[in-house]
């Protein structure tokens, strides 16, 4: 191809066409994709290389307590329980699925020996939940709050 003048000049217009449109279906644009071979493209997403004490935002392991407590597998397991002894119902406004909480009737803090029992947990929604605590605060909750919440 030659310009105005006569000069011949490549044209890569085409060729970027022809590449932004092989990156278009791959899902890689070949300007940005790592190549291989490059450093990034070995180490960049290898699992677990960023994780823990790996990772930029370490801070030393420190989780408290209670984050340890609240995320093992023994509140997972209370947690699933309750709501499917609730057949997955909000108690509040009996609606079935949608974001479902599980809530200590008495105190998580107060009462460590209630914290896994299946009886000292009730199935609210997300926004029940919510509710409950704007009216009632997070501390000295009672069996008798949550069954005046449910009956409003």
């Amino acid at each position: 191809m030659n310009n105005k003048k006569g000069y011949k000049i490549k044209d890569t217009s085409k060729m970027h066409h022809k590449a932004w449109n092989k990156g278009m279906k791959t899902g890689i644009v070949p300007k940005t994709a790592f190549k291989k071979g490059h450093k990034a493209h070995k180490t960049a997403f290898k699992k677990g290389e960023n994780t823990g004490s790996k990772n930029c935002n370490w801070k030393g392991g420190i989780s408290t307590e209670n984050d340890k407590i609240r995320h093992n597998n023994e509140m997972r397991l209370w947690r699933k329980s309750v709501i499917e002894r609730d057949n997955f119902t909000c108690q509040k406004t009996l609606v079935s699925g949608g974001k479902l909480h599980s809530h200590h009737i008495n105190n998580f803090s107060e009462f460590p020996e209630l914290r896994t029992s299946i009886e000292n947990g009730v199935t609210l929604s997300e926004k029940s939940h919510i509710e409950f605590h704007k009216i009632y605060g997070k501390n000295n909750n009672t069996l008798e709050q949550i069954l005046e919440f449910i009956s409003k």
